[in-house]
């Protein structure tokens, strides 16, 4: 059997209860990506019952697209290049977007 992950609803590390986190647990599934992407969301939406759910969107892909690409430039060896290509995108979009996450980490928490 191929192992998979499946998500699961954790409270975010900050502990804001309106902003869960979506955690992917392995598995023994084998599970496409796309089914542990919709057993995440449904498992969110109902963790969120009652809640004014807002940015959907934007929050599942800023949880999937940094680790994507984090894994991808680590497979690449760090080569920028190497990895833009693997990932569909131009190394400037690639650079855009890691210089976006290094700066996110060098802002204080609040």
């Amino acid at each position: 059997m191929t192992r998979a992950t499946a998500a699961q609803v954790a409270p975010s590390d900050d502990g804001d209860t309106d902003r869960a986190a979506l955690t992917v647990v392995p598995t023994h599934r084998g599970e496409p990506l796309r089914d542990c992407v919709r057993a995440a969301v449904r498992t969110y939406l109902s963790h969120m019952a009652g809640q004014d759910v807002q940015g959907l969107h934007r929050f599942v892909m800023d949880e999937v697209e940094r680790p994507l690409i984090e894994t991808v430039l680590d497979a690449a060896g760090n080569n920028q290049s190497v990895a833009a290509r693997m990932l569909g995108i131009s190394r400037s979009t690639l650079r855009k977007k890691l210089g976006a996450y290094a700066a996110a980490d060098a802002e204080p928490k609040l």
